[in-house]
């Protein structure tokens, strides 16, 4: 079992990554990410954990500062997510939200670790802090939200948000998503109890 990323759109309570008349730097482009990009992807999902929990930012994963990231492990599995199909478990796909030749930005959808879970995908996102509210992240679910409208077998996506990110809650809300339920104290991480809110997109 993996736990996804919660994306990180914002610092504080009233951060958000996509601020409606905003300007969106033009080129901010969304596209699906290759094998070769793994270690890109990889180094920006480091980077962009980085500021987890720190002076007041929301967390963007459950895992302690003692618990160091394997890049090398990490590659491995996402090679093999990457290269299996999505009628098999365990299947992951990933779009890359690109600032000219660099990444700024990721969204993956993964598939269930049972096969009579496949028409449910997990979604996990994240955005570098330098590139927050511009939109970026709002681009990314509405291209991942079509991908998935387009596979005959993906009915649902669903996601876990932290209970200190009303900015990513807001940001799905606004792509459809509903929440499910709340687990309280769900995480504890260094220090900082972290209710779980679950929620979903039915792709009809």
């Amino acid at each position: 079992m993996f736990w996804p990323v919660w994306a990180v759109v914002g610092t504080g309570a009233g951060a958000s990554s996509y601020c409606l008349g905003m300007d969106r730097p033009s080129d901010l482009k969304v596209g699906l990410l290759e094998l070769g990009e793994v270690d890109a992807y990889l180094d920006l999902t480091v980077a962009v954990d980085a500021d987890s929990g720190v002076d007041g930012a929301a967390h963007s994963h459950p895992y302690g500062r003692d618990e160091p990231f394997n890049v090398d492990t990490a590659r491995d599995r996402e090679v093999m997510r990457w290269s299996t199909g999505i009628d098999e478990i365990g299947w992951r796909r990933a779009w890359g939200l690109r600032d000219g030749s660099g990444l700024a930005g990721y969204l993956y959808l993964a598939g269930a670790a049972l096969r009579s879970e496949l028409h449910r995908v997990e979604l996990g996102m994240g955005v570098l802090a330098s590139h927050r509210r511009l939109g970026g992240g709002s681009m990314l679910l509405a291209t991942a939200i079509q991908w998935a409208k387009q596979q005959p077998a993906v009915a649902w996506i669903d996601l876990g948000v932290f209970s200190d990110n009303p900015a990513a809650q807001a940001l799905y809300a606004r792509h459809g998503f509903v929440v499910l339920g709340r687990t309280p104290d769900r995480f504890r991480v260094d220090g900082h109890s972290l209710d779980d809110i679950s929620m979903t997109l039915e792709l009809g």
